[in-house]
C-alpha cells in the first residue's frame, strides 16, 4: 500500500507496523478505592512494581473531575496571566502555539532532522477549538468519521512515514485547570474529609507535587513543571518528544476532558535498547548529528517517527504537567494536567 503515492509505505512496511502495534503491550490500569485514592504518595508506591514493568499506567480515580465550567475558567485565568506576563502584553486568555512537521520530506528521509518546534499563533481556547476542528488534513491522514483510538495510532504512524504537514501544539504553560491550594480545605498531614471530586484531593496538580511523603515538601520554593503544573493544549496528530523527566522524577497526568489520549512508555530495563534504537534509527549512528542535537534541544528526539507519551488520539488536548509532572463529540476537544510524579495517568 502506499499514501497518496508520495513518501508513503509499500505493503510489507505497513505490515510491519500493524504486527508491531498488535504486540505493543497495553499499560496496567488501576482503580483505587476512596480510601487508598486518599493517599497519593502511597498508593503510587503500592502499584510501582507493577506500573515500573511498563514504564507507564493508568490510574481510574474514584471521583469525579471537577465541574467542567470551572476547569475552563480556572484554564482561562491560567492563560491570561501568562498572556499578561509575555511579550504579547496581550490582556486576554491566549496561548501561543508551535509548528510540528509530522512526515517525512522526500528530500531528507531522517526524522531527526523534522522541524519540530518553530513559532505558531496565539489563541483562544475557543479559537483554537474551531482550529483544530476544522484543520484541513492531507488526504493520507484523515480519519474515519467514528475512528476508534487504534484505527487514529495507526494513521499517525502512517503520517510520520508519509508526505509532511504541519499541526499545532501549545505546550509546557505555567498554570492549572484545578483549584489552588488555598481554595481548599487541605491540612498538611490529612486529606479533605469528604472530597466532591478529583480536585479537591491531593491528586489536585497543584497539590499532588508536595502531597505527604513526597520529597519535593522539602523544596523551599516552586520550580515550573516539578513542583507546579504545565498546561498542554494540542490537537489531532499533536506528539511530545521521548524524554526522560526532570532529574528522573516520575510523570502525573490528568487529562481534564476530551477525546481520549494515547501515551507510549518504556520501562526502565528497556532504556539502553531503546536509546540504541534512536541512534540508529533516528540519527544513522552520527554521532556528531546526536552531539549537536542533544546541545540544541532534547525535543528534536520526538521528532523521530517514534512518538511521545503524548496524544494524537484528540483534536484538541489540554495537559497540565508538574511535581518532580476535552470536548463534546461536536467540538472534538480534550484537556489534561501534568507533573513530575510518575509515568501515571489518571
Amino acid at each position: 500500500m502506499r499514501y497518496n503515492g508520495e513518501g508513503g509505505l509499500l505493503g510489507w512496511q505497513e505490515s510491519k507496523r500493524r504486527k508491531w502495534r498488535r504486540t505493543l503491550p497495553v499499560a496496567p490500569e488501576s482503580r483505587p478505592t476512596l480510601a487508598e485514592f486518599a493517599d497519593p504518595i502511597a498508593y503510587i508506591l503500592k502499584i510501582e512494581p507493577e506500573a515500573s514493568r511498563y514504564g507507564i499506567c493508568k490510574i481510574v480515580p474514584p471521583l469525579p473531575s471537577p465541574p467542567r465550567e470551572a476547569t475552563v475558567q480556572l484554564l482561562k485565568a491560567s492563560f491570561a496571566s501568562n498572556a499578561a506576563a509575555s511579550a504579547s502584553g496581550d490582556a486576554g486568555p491566549t496561548f501561543p502555539t508551535r509548528l510540528q512537521q509530522v512526515g517525512l520530506s522526500t528530500k531528507n528521509r531522517r526524522g531527526a532532522n523534522r522541524r519540530v518546534w518553530e513559532s505558531g499563533e496565539r489563541y483562544t481556547l475557543e479559537a483554537f477549538r474551531t482550529k483544530a476542528r476544522d484543520f484541513e488534513l492531507p488526504r493520507h491522514a484523515i480519519p474515519p468519521k467514528h475512528a476508534t483510538p487504534l484505527q487514529l495510532e495507526a494513521l499517525f504512524w502512517g503520517a510520520c512515514a508519509a508526505r509532511p504537514f504541519s499541526v499545532e501544539y501549545g505546550n509546557d504553560m505555567p498554570g492549572s485547570g484545578f483549584v489552588k491550594r488555598e481554595v481548599l480545605d487541605l491540612d498538611t498531614d490529612s486529606p479533605v474529609a469528604a472530597p466532591r471530586d478529583v480536585g479537591e484531593t491531593e491528586w489536585n496538580m497543584r497539590v499532588a507535587p508536595r502531597a505527604r511523603g513526597s520529597l519535593l515538601r522539602g523544596m523551599s520554593r516552586d520550580v515550573a513543571g516539578v513542583t507546579t503544573p504545565m498546561l498542554y493544549v494540542a490537537m489531532l496528530y499533536s506528539w511530545f518528544a521521548w524524554h526522560v523527566e526532570d532529574h528522573e522524577l516520575h510523570s502525573l497526568n490528568y487529562l481534564h476532558f476530551g477525546k481520549p489520549k494515547t501515551w507510549y512508555g518504556v520501562p526502565r530495563d528497556a532504556m539502553l535498547a531503546f536509546e540504541d534504537a534512536v541512534r540508529v534509527h533516528g540519527y544513522a549512528d552520527d554521532l556528531n548529528a546526536i552531539r549537536e542535537d542533544t546541545r540544541a534541544t532534547k525535543a528534536r528526539m520526538g521528532a523521530l517517527g517514534f512518538e511521545s507519551k503524548e496524544s494524537r488520539t484528540s483534536w484538541i488536548d489540554i495537559e497540565e504537567k508538574k511535581f518532580g509532572e476535552g470536548a463534546e463529540e461536536s467540538s472534538m476537544t480534550s484537556t489534561c494536567d501534568q507533573t513530575s510524579l510518575n509515568a501515571f495517568q489518571i
